[in-house]
């Protein structure tokens, strides 16, 4: 099991880092490097090439925020920020994600991915961090099944 933040989503453009003579990003060579499989693939929300799986809902997200004008990057403030950046992969056979966990007995809160049909509208009304959602990614929960009888539960949070 590999999860991280990877601050970079399926789709970037690939590049040719200098210790190889082909052209790759994040997601491709975590995959043809490891032999590992996405959940997010697994669970079919995204394509093995990293494209949505969901057309009429293209936007699949780990990260909804808007950075504002305390942030350290100046450059972005104000840029909605709509990705999905967080991953897990696994060898395991089949993933099944979660779509909230509970707080207390009273609040959910939901976990990634979030399925947007555009940046505008739905996505811009609910931005994180939150009063109710404290860091500007959302939780990756997963149950991985890694043999016929054995399941290992990751939850994947990434500090602010």
């Amino acid at each position: 099991i590999f999860a991280l933040d990877a601050n970079s989503r399926p789709s970037f453009p690939p590049i040719k880092p200098a210790s190889s003579s082909s052209e790759t990003n994040v997601w491709g060579t975590i995959l043809q490097d490891t032999g590992l499989e996405s959940i997010w693939v697994q669970s079919s929300y995204l394509e093995i090439t990293g494209e949505p799986f969901n057309p009429q809902k293209p936007f699949v997200v780990s990260v909804n925020k808007m950075r504002g004008p305390s942030s350290n990057q100046p450059s972005k403030i104000g840029e909605h920020q709509l990705e999905l950046i967080d991953h897990v992969f696994t060898n395991g056979t089949t993933s099944k994600l979660f779509n909230s966990v509970a707080l207390n007995s009273k609040e959910l809160v939901p976990t990634a991915p979030l399925l947007y049909k555009s940046k505008e509208g739905e996505a811009e009304l609910n931005l994180y961090p939150s009063s109710k959602m404290p860091s500007d990614h959302l939780p990756v929960v997963v149950d991985i099944s890694l043999e016929t009888h054995t399941h290992v539960s990751l939850l994947h949070f990434t500090q602010l």
